[in-house]
């Protein structure tokens, strides 16, 4: 019995030893596998940590870009609105004074007028702009004229209505028609220095 106890025994340890050699070498592999995947999450993260500060740059440098944008849109608009309250005065000025009005409205009016037009005023004007105005101008034309019993919604001037088609000759199209030829200079003088 001794011998078979001997074998049984030789039998154990050898698998116990093939056994811790599978465990040694099962080991190590394990340790190779996580040493790699360490080292390869470590080199993930360096990498997205460097390309971080680069994507956080490029979000920032939109950002800028975009306020900046934002911010001369918002000034463009408010120099169109403040050019448009400019025009806006100035045809209340042009208005204010009634014998150069009145000059203006008997320029534009003798210059256009064909025989048998009626002159359409809006209602702010009835006092400036009456039938004798219109006779007079019409007289010294030597044309058929008359002032419209219509009213229309602009600020002054007149609408010329003939049989074919209208003349618009309101300070709105006037001032729009001056405002073509200057408005880089009004610009430039509203905001001198920007």
């Amino acid at each position: 019995m001794n011998d078979k106890n001997a074998v049984i025994a030789k039998i154990i340890s050898d698998a116990e030893a093939a056994a811790g050699e599978r465990e040694r070498i099962a080991s190590e592999k394990a340790e190779a596998l996580v040493s790699s995947a360490r080292k390869a999450a470590a080199a993930y993260m360096q990498k997205m940590l460097a390309g971080g500060d680069e994507r956080v740059e490029q979000i920032l440098s939109r950002s800028r870009s975009v306020d900046a944008l934002d911010t001369r849109r918002e000034l463009s608009a408010c120099k169109s609105r403040l050019t448009d309250e400019a025009f806006s005065a100035a045809a209340q000025e042009l208005k204010k004074d009634k014998k150069a009005y009145k000059a203006f409205l008997t320029r534009c009016i003798s210059a256009n007028a064909e025989d048998g037009d009626e002159v359409v005023i809006c209602a702010e004007d009835e006092k400036v702009i009456t039938p004798a105005f219109v006779a007079g101008i019409a007289k010294s034309a030597k044309i058929k004229l008359k002032l419209s019993s219509k009213r229309g919604s602009f600020a002054g001037g007149v609408i010329l209505s003939g049989k074919k088609y209208d003349k618009n000759l309101t300070l709105e199209e006037e001032l729009r028609l001056v405002r073509q030829e200057c408005e880089a200079e009004v610009a430039a003088a509203l905001f001198k220095g920007e």
